[in-house]
């Protein structure tokens, strides 16, 4: 029995942490053996303990372990840990265990290398390809498409179609992760195998362009490949091409091309038979497509609330064909199904839905604001008179709805009954009037709007007092300074509030004597309209309500007011903040150092950036995203390389383009070379606006093929003339992968920029690849 054995996890943790401090050989084995402990906190007490002192002869017990015990993965992943820990390189000897004699080394070191996202294992896992054990050739595969590796990719082509499920299927998965779009025409023939088919279309619908979906639709007609399989490839296809192009219409006209009856009907059945996310798929396709079949299965469909969004994408692209159905699901015994109807009706925006949609105002309050919303969408004034008196309704959503319908009808008798009903006895009548006079600001409604600034009734002086600002009356200022002092709670907050609209310097004397009342709502919105002045004089004020006011709702408001304010003083008093241990204050205080534009808040925002927890860091990346130094670039590419967390590196990504300065920029282009973050820096590149097109096509320029072939991407993405002139340049470029992602390109693209050079690689480049490649687009826009 071993010497930790015997003991319980409690005893196990102090003698490895004895043992860490001085380690002998016999030591060294001690803690490798804890490697493989029941329990995770004793392997990672051994993991630290052995990296802290990894000496040559800790290196070579460790590469022995890893030798002797592969079937162990808590000893393989251990001993990984520790040399990463160490800063030791784990690459070199994993790649020279892939030539071991034993096949289960090899196949733990094929294991392990994919698992370290790094490409210098890629020249050797495409090696291990060729390795005579189908499992290391299996699990090279498998690493492959972890490390996304483009460089494999005719390798991983040849597995696929050597036919061989065991590894053909593996290889698909794989070159679906890698996402190199240049091998879908080689994986078209796979649809023809049996066993191979199902896994070629989901494979093709990550990898395929335009040209793969004729054979898709032809293969769903034959009824050789379940239809949600089908179904799933285009959508991920037609969401791809949307959101790279703006062209996902163009997938949805080809398939209205191809399909024929058959096809129809098996998408119909599949509607039928399917259940969960796959629905989602078959509705996007049906919902493409036309006729009185397809009006009715999408109608059927609204009362099915996994794929009501998708659902009403199609109704609305149907048009006022199915007004009739829609109208006839307002009486269905299913309130979401009549609801669904409802939000449909209005989008479709077809004024014979209007007597319906009316009726329906007198239903439950979920339906009259569905109805309310979709009247106020299709505009039509005969719903004047209905919606005038949902104005009494006794839900205030009912009634928010009905203002907002009467708002955007804008009807010429709507002056006239707003006046008569600001003096209407009943309050939420006089209450809605307040609303729609103070949002107009109707000229003849102005004197009654200040009577109702006296009303009898609270929830109305209220509401009165909110709309003031947005008139051009000298009784503003006094009104407003009269509730602020005199009034009832909820309606000095109002006037504090309102406070925040009027310009100038006027309200800053009134808004400092309001920090003192003793409501916390008063004090939390004058705090709020003092920031959105950005009063100095108010610094000091805040700055003690920051620390010392007893409700928290109101310290938040300040230190966003002091953020609002900025200045050196105002970060002295933020700084602390970010480590007081309430995390709504340090929240508020990371985003107002991030406002603040003084050198002095940069340090205690960069030092906030080691925060254990994933929320704090991407917290603190979203302050730093407000301001443009170079020591943030720095840091936030740090982030992006080092974090193990996704959540983290894309907040970083999205903060490089939010600064969107030249250094983001560059910055952007050089993370497009790391395989896990490529496609969110090459989204990121392509929505930055037209007059940074000079700086993204730098890239083009960079001396890694990854990079240029991002560019390229990124470029087309961008659907510009100017992108695509600087585009045009990389169909120059020495590598075939970059001319042909540019060919790819143009095949989206006018060509006008591009003509000449296409048909000059057309005739002459020495690369066979290209020349089709390029003989094909020209091609394409000939047709």
């Amino acid at each position: 029995m071993s010497l930790l054995a015997s003991l319980d996890e409690a005893a196990r943790l102090r003698v490895i942490k004895e043992l860490a401090d001085e380690q002998s050989g016999e030591q060294t084995g001690i803690l490798i053996e804890a490697l493989n402990d029941e329990s995770w906190q004793v392997r990672r007490a051994a993991v630290d303990a052995l990296a802290r002192s990894c000496r040559p002869e800790t290196l070579a017990a460790l590469i022995a372990a890893f030798r002797e015990q592969q079937h162990s993965l808590s000893v393989i992943n251990g001993v990984l840990q520790v040399l990463s820990l160490a800063e030791i390189d784990v690459i070199t000897p994993l790649v020279e265990l892939l030539s071991a004699h034993d096949a289960d080394l090899r196949v733990s070191a094929a294991l392990a290398l994919g698992d370290q996202n790094d490409p210098r294992a890629i020249p050797a896992l495409i090696g291990a390809l060729r390795d005579p054990d189908t499992n290391v050739r299996y699990h090279a595969i498998e690493a492959l498409g972890k490390l996304r590796a483009t460089e494999a990719t005719d390798d991983l082509l040849g597995v696929a179609e050597s036919r061989n499920f065991f590894l053909a299927f593996p290889a698909l998965e794989a070159l679906a992760r890698i996402g190199d779009q240049r091998g879908a025409s080689r994986i078209v023939p796979l649809l023809e195998n049996d066993m191979l088919r199902v896994p070629a279309v989901e494979t093709l619908g990550q990898l395929g362009d335009e040209q793969v979906v004729k054979p898709l639709v032809e293969l769903l007609q034959t009824g050789r490949a379940p239809a949600s399989s089908i179904a799933r490839a285009l959508a991920t296809l037609h969401e791809r091409y949307e959101r790279s192009y703006g062209e996902g219409e163009f997938i949805a006209d080809l398939v209205r091309r191809f399909i024929d009856d058959s096809g129809i009907r098996r998408l119909l059945d599949g509607l039928d038979e399917t259940h969960g996310q796959d629905v989602r798929a078959l509705t996007l396709i049906v919902g493409w497509l036309h006729g009185p079949t397809v009006e009715r299965a999408l109608v059927r469909l609204l009362g099915d609330t996994t794929v009501r969004r998708e659902v009403l994408a199609a109704l609305v692209r149907q048009g006022a064909r199915v007004t009739r159905q829609l109208v006839a699901q307002l009486d269905a015994v299913d309130a979401e199904t009549r609801q669904a109807a409802a939000v449909a009706l209005g989008r479709i925006g077809d004024a014979s839905a209007v007597p319906a949609l009316i009726r329906l105002l007198e239903e439950d309050d979920d339906l009259a604001i569905t109805a309310a919303r979709a009247l106020a969408a299709i505009g039509d004034r005969r719903a004047f008179d209905a919606l005038l008196h949902q104005l009494e309704h006794p839900t205030s959503a009912v009634r928010q709805a009905a203002i907002a319908a009467l708002n955007s009808l804008g009807h010429p008798a709507l002056p006239k009954h707003v006046k008569r009903l600001l003096s209407d006895s009943n309050r939420l009548v006089r209450e809605s009037a307040v609303r729609i006079a103070g949002y107009f600001g109707f000229e003849e409604c102005v004197n009654l709007l200040f009577e109702r600034c006296a009303d009898d009734d609270e929830r109305v002086r209220r509401v009165a007092i909110e709309h003031l600002p947005y008139l051009e009356d000298e009784r503003v200022l006094p009104m407003l300074a009269s509730a602020l002092r005199y009034e009832t709670p909820q309606v000095r907050a109002a006037a504090a509030r309102a406070f925040a609209h009027i310009e100038g310097g006027e309200s800053l004397p009134y808004l400092l004597t309001a920090l003192g009342d003793p409501d916390p709502w008063v004090r939390y919105f004058a705090v709020s309209s003092l920031g959105r002045h950005a009063f100095p004089e108010a610094l000091a004020a805040l700055s003690q309500l920051a620390q010392y006011d007893p409700a928290n709702q109101v310290r938040v408001a300040a230190l966003k007011a002091l953020g609002q304010i900025g200045g050196m003083r105002a970060v002295a008093v933020l700084a602390p903040f970010t480590s007081c241990g309430d995390a709504d204050l340090e929240r508020t205080a990371l985003q107002a150092l991030g406002r603040v534009g003084h050198p002095d808040a940069l340090p205690p925002l960069l030092a906030a950036l080691g925060s254990p927890g994933i929320e704090r860091r991407v917290e603190v990346i979203e302050a730093l995203s407000m301001r443009r130094e170079t020591a943030i670039v720095e840091a936030l590419q740090l982030e992006v390389t080092s974090s193990h967390e996704q959540r983290v590196k894309q907040a970083a990504i999205a903060a490089l383009l939010r600064i969107g300065t030249a250094e983001a920029v560059a910055t952007l282009i050089a993370l497009s070379d790391d395989r896990a973050c490529r496609e969110e820096c090459i989204t990121a590149l392509a929505s930055l606006d037209a007059s940074k097109i000079e700086w993204i096509a730098r890239g083009l320029e960079h001396p890694r093929t990854t990079v240029r072939c991002a560019i390229v991407e990124a470029l087309a993405r961008m659907r510009s003339p100017h992108a695509s002139e600087q585009l045009a340049r990389a169909l120059d470029d020495a590598e075939p992968a970059v001319r042909l992602a540019a060919i790819s390109a143009f095949g989206h693209l006018s060509i006008s920029h591009a003509e000449y050079k296409l048909a000059h690689l057309a005739l002459r480049d020495s690369i066979p690849a290209v020349r089709r490649a390029a003989q094909v687009a020209l091609q394409q826009k000939v047709r």
